[in-house]
């Protein structure tokens, strides 16, 4: 069975900060267990799994580094105390550098092409999760992004040899062509953001499935490709009688703590 891997891109300005703990907490633990729910006996498998994080920030004297990014982990445990300790700060009143981060990302994953993005019932094994809180920067930037071979222009990320220059929609487009699912969470209602989503769909007619938003006001959009996210958002999921928090706590006791404390000290 082929790797699985998953990489979360994290806005870690401070617009942030006040939604991390529920986006965290109610959201990521409940993908990333699913995603990696075999990864203890990974050892006796031929498959494995793997988690890397992506962090960007905005423009601007306040932003210490545009775009951060860890190695890549087997172990879920290593990869929340990663989501959970990611410091939020600066960004004021300036969009993200979305396209940037998404590019990091994308030159993460092993290049493996393919050859139709619209062709239906393939399996994906590579994942990516955008976190965002801001509008993305709207001017393009340059921006180092995997080669595509043997594409017609209009299914490409629109670039022309020497071009370099991008948006976040243009590098969301790329994400289909390299068998790379994209998957959009965000506290608030941001069309912007939604457009990213589209843009990165394998299917531009396939209906977004529909997802368990314990938040309505938060925009979650799940691409059609990453099974196990839909499988443990769907709708009528998490009628439990114990709280997802306390499940949380229970599975993740230093992790929590963590969490916490970086909310106390904001």
């Amino acid at each position: 069975m082929a790797a699985k891997r998953l990489i979360v891109v994290v806005e870690s300005t401070a617009a942030m900060g006040p939604y991390w703990e529920t986006i965290l907490r109610d959201y990521l633990d409940k993908i990333i267990r699913c995603f990696g729910e075999n990864v203890s006996t990974v050892q006796n498998s031929s498959s494995s799994v793997e988690f890397a994080l992506v962090s960007y920030n905005t423009h601007g004297c306040y932003s210490d580094c545009l775009v951060q990014r860890t190695g890549w982990t087997r172990d879920p445990d290593v990869f929340f105390l990663w989501l959970s300790s990611i410091p939020f700060s600066g960004g004021g009143f300036n969009d993200a550098v979305i396209a940037e981060g998404l590019a990091e990302a994308l030159m993460m994953f092993p290049n493996s092409q393919s050859g139709d993005p619209n062709q239906q019932n393939v399996e994906i094994h590579q994942h990516c999760i955008l976190v965002a809180a801001s509008n993305p920067y709207p001017l393009r930037t340059p921006i180092c992004v995997p080669q595509l071979q043997n594409l017609e222009q209009s299914e490409t990320i629109e670039s022309f040899p020497g071009n370099c220059l991008y948006d976040a929609e243009a590098v969301a487009k790329a994400f289909p062509q390299f068998s790379i699912s994209l998957s959009v969470i965000c506290p608030k209602q941001l069309p912007k953001i939604k457009a990213i989503y589209n843009a990165g769909k394998r299917n531009s007619k396939a209906a977004d499935p529909p997802v368990l938003a314990k938040t309505p006001h938060f925009l979650i959009l799940i691409s059609e490709g990453f099974r196990e996210a839909q499988g443990v958002l769907k709708v009528g999921e998490g009628n439990s009688s114990v709280s997802e928090s306390e499940k949380f706590a229970a599975k993740w006791p230093a992790v929590m703590q963590i969490v916490q404390l970086i909310s106390q000290a904001t």
